[in-house]
């Protein structure tokens, strides 16, 4: 099968470009491929007010490679007692502070400074609702006594409803869903939008678990049923205008994916495009991937889709394609999505 296919330059409204070295060797591959990126702030140090984000901003600024004009990182603080909603306020209107990102306490990487009750930080939401600053939702209860594959519809339950209903006119968007509880809690909610990461659309928990552990397919929140990934397919191929691409990419060295205390994270910047094109294509829906990679979350955000154009190739021939990229310092990262990628060209 060979087609093509033409849309405007996509965005990711999910990233982790990390710092130091990694951020070093991670940045091209979103630089290149994407106009905006929804920056994350669960640094080592949490970016918590403006001057952080602008310092950050600076950082990645200095090592976005020359042949990545367009490329415009929008910067988000971290939902914690750090954050105050002075700064916030006049961070939002620098132009520097573009969202707020609340972590459940313990749910994912740095997120040790994050929340243990939503409604704790209603002081922050009223300000935010106030000047019309998005909310970004890791949506994943960090109750043990709660299945892992149910903490996404529990804490949609029991902490971002609650949230909703206080705050109806606050922009909220519920991050990486991974069930088809998180898409009825999107279509629920008017002010409410859904990203949806390329490795929740193609691949299930048997993949991570069966018949043993894949630690790079290893998330938070997890990989969940064939049942949700249809349901998440079904959703991103439709054109639904509440739903968009954020990768949700995340690197870590393998020495930290591998063992027993295995970091919760994949790197899809370099093909996770390549993923989307081909579920797109299986489904016979190529018309809609513009909607969902390019125009659906600008337009949520309050931003123009892009004029500038990329085109994506689709042929029976496979190029071998790498599997690893490496740090300045040594360190190896897994890329995913090589299979599908060896099914395609992009090219702009």
């Amino acid at each position: 099968m060979s087609e093509t296919i033409t849309i405007p330059r996509p965005d990711d409204w999910h990233v982790h470009l990390r710092e130091g070295d990694m951020l070093h060797a991670v940045i091209g591959y979103t630089s290149r491929r994407f106009r905006y990126a929804m920056v994350m702030p669960n640094l080592s140090t949490p970016v918590a007010t403006t001057e952080q984000a602008s310092t950050y901003l600076a950082q990645i600024r200095e090592v976005t490679p020359s042949d990545s004009p367009d490329f415009r990182p929008l910067m988000t603080l971290y939902c914690s007692d750090q954050l105050h909603a002075d700064d916030l306020i006049q961070g939002h209107s620098e132009g520097i502070v573009k969202a707020v990102k609340y972590y459940p306490a313990g749910a994912t990487t740095n997120s040790q400074s994050g929340g243990t009750a939503m409604m704790d930080y209603s002081h922050i939401f009223e300000t935010m609702e106030a000047n019309n600053i998005p909310l970004l939702v890791h949506a994943e209860s960090t109750d043990h006594t709660v299945d892992i594959f149910d903490r996404e519809a529990v804490f949609l339950e029991r902490e971002l409803a609650l949230v909703c209903e206080r705050f109806p006119a606050l922009r909220a968007t519920v991050e990486h869903i991974s069930t088809s509880e998180g898409i009825d809690f999107v279509n629920a909610h008017q002010q409410v939008g859904g990203s949806i990461t390329p490795h929740h659309l193609s691949r299930n928990r048997s993949d991570m678990i069966s018949p043993a552990f894949h630690a790079d397919l290893f998330c938070k929140p997890v990989i969940n049923s064939e049942k949700d990934r249809l349901t998440l397919v079904e959703t991103a191929i439709s054109g639904n205008p509440s739903f968009f691409l954020g990768t949700d990419s995340a690197p870590h060295p393998t020495h930290a994916k591998y063992g027993k205390d295995a970091k919760a994270g994949i790197f899809n910047a370099a093909y996770g495009l390549e993923v989307i094109a081909e579920i797109f294509a299986a489904e016979n829906k190529l018309e809609n991937l513009a909607a969902f990679t390019s125009v659906n979350g600008s337009i949520f955000y309050g931003y123009e889709p892009s004029q500038e154009n990329i085109s994506l190739h689709r042929s029976s021939i496979d190029p071998e394609k790498a599997t690893h990229i490496s740090t300045e310092n040594g360190n190896q990262v897994v890329l995913f999505g090589a299979e599908e990628a060896s099914q395609w060209t992009i090219s702009t």
